[in-house]
């Protein structure tokens, strides 16, 4: 007789991970339809083919799902502008347009045909605004990344990179928000986002 050996803890702990993607991923997509204030937990339940129940023993509230959708989407971004940094193909002035691009594409993608998103975006900027300023923190440190490869290769010519990268923040921030989305075409906003980085560049050097 065969027996059955219990799960480990990694094994348990990689089940519950994935869950809990599942349940952001299908509560985005309704937030994305139907909004975030309009949203239940048993809908999202419903959506995940679960028990409401059950979803408790994930998430304790609606609120919670939607910090970490918004934590998630963050999250994503970061990754998009990491692996950029990461390519040691690109030199400083192509990650800082290549990255600026990328995310803007995310974006547009993500927020373009979802009015409803804006919902969440309004609950985290008035309940959770401690996500968006550790997010606007990685931000920045991965721009100031790509401006001191850019010291280095003498692409760049920063005195003070810090505070460098707080202002690059800054002029980038309509490509990077989601209510810029749904006003422009990604077209018009590649545009205008190509000048500005390129204007940006010019300065650096």
């Amino acid at each position: 007789m065969k027996t059955i050996k219990p799960a480990t803890t990694n094994s348990l702990k990689e089940t519950q991970l994935s869950i809990r993607q599942r349940i952001l991923e299908k509560a985005f997509s309704r937030f994305g339809r139907y909004g975030f204030g309009k949203t239940t937990m048993a809908e999202i339940a419903k959506d995940c083919a679960m028990s409401p129940g059950n979803l408790y023993r994930y998430f304790k509230s609606k609120k919670d799902i939607g910090a970490d959708c918004a934590k998630r989407a963050m999250s994503q971004k970061l990754a998009l502008v990491k692996k950029i940094i990461d390519n040691e193909n690109f030199s400083s002035i192509q990650k800082l347009h290549a990255s600026t691009l990328e995310v803007l594409n995310y974006m547009h993608f993500q927020f373009s045909d979802q009015a409803e998103l804006m919902e969440l975006v309004d609950f985290i900027s008035r309940e959770r605004w401690d996500i968006v300023q550790e997010y606007m923190k990685q931000e920045r440190f991965l721009i100031s990344e790509i401006l001191t490869q850019g010291n280095r290769s003498r692409d760049f010519n920063i005195r003070n990179v810090q505070e460098t990268s707080k202002w690059i923040q800054a002029a980038l921030m309509k490509f990077f928000s989601p209510r810029s989305m749904d006003a422009f075409t990604l077209e018009e906003l590649r545009k205008e986002a190509e000048g500005v980085v390129n204007t940006l560049i010019r300065g650096l050097k």
